[in-house]
């Protein structure tokens, strides 16, 4: 019982790391289906939207296998910035396993801000169609191919 859950403490009861750190293989696996989906998509806001949540659920299940991440709050405070978790996947080498160009950080870091800003969520179309920066998601979509394929090999 020790393995599941903390019983030390008198409040809610939180699940321990060696079972928060399970979770990176479900993040894993919604990842892949968000990916999956957005390669089905056509192209129009929702496809960047599915894309940003694959990658965030790839990138966030590394980190919970390389221990960044070992409860919910530490979750919560990396929130749904994009560029935030990517940079602390760099702390923690995985550029070791994937390809990181200087192009795709700026990408990254592009795209990150429309998505945090839910751009592609809830489709403010004029802030859409207007945009000073145009984001080539060819790069995020080949990261994302990357992260499909060696990830489940490397969280495991």
């Amino acid at each position: 019982m020790r393995k599941v859950v903390n019983l030390k403490t008198k409040r809610k009861l939180k699940p321990s790391l060696y079972l928060f750190s399970k979770r990176r293989i479900g993040m894993y696996a919604y990842g892949h289906e968000f990916y999956g989906v957005a390669l089905q998509a056509k192209p129009n806001p929702v496809r960047p939207y599915l894309l940003g949540h694959a990658l965030e659920l790839f990138l966030k299940s590394y980190l919970i296998k390389k221990e960044c991440i070992k409860n919910e709050e530490e979750m919560k405070k990396l929130g749904h910035k994009i560029d935030k978790i990517f940079k602390e996947s760099m702390t923690y080498k995985i550029e070791d396993y994937f390809t990181i160009s200087e192009t795709l950080k700026r990408d990254i870091t592009l795209f990150s801000k429309e998505y945090a800003a839910k751009n592609y969520e809830y489709f403010p179309i004029m802030a859409w169609l207007f945009s000073t920066q145009k984001i080539n998601t060819a790069n995020l979509f080949r990261f994302a191919k990357q992260l499909d394929a060696k990830l489940p090999e490397i969280i495991k």
